[in-house]
């Protein structure tokens, strides 16, 4: 997915959360050594997947990435809640995300 389709989607996405334009947008690029595990605590915000790699796999409450699993009918490419990001390789991988943070009224 390209970065001016994810910034559409979070647009859309926070209107029908309530938040209207009141969010901020972050580029996150995360590398994941070798079979590394890592984890993004995302409870209220939403990481809009624009880079695939097949090496990774991405699994969350909003459902899972995995280019390598056939038995997906669905790629997720919105997530949010805890991520859980897997490397599946020997070899270094990157994956980036634009991070959408809702600003709510008592924020301020």
């Amino acid at each position: 997915m390209r970065e001016g389709t994810a910034i559409e989607i979070a647009k859309f996405k926070m209107k029908e959360l309530g938040v209207g334009k009141r969010y901020i947008l972050r580029y996150r690029h995360f590398v994941l050594d070798s079979l590394e595990k890592k984890q993004i605590k995302a409870e209220n915000n939403l990481y809009i997947l624009i880079a695939e790699n097949a090496e990774i796999k991405i699994e969350s409450k909003t459902g899972v990435f995995d280019l390598k699993d056939e038995g997906i009918n669905e790629q997720q490419h919105i997530h949010r809640g805890l991520i859980n990001l897997e490397n599946f390789d020997k070899q270094i991988q990157a994956i980036r995300f634009i991070q959408v943070i809702p600003i709510l009224k008592n924020e301020f």
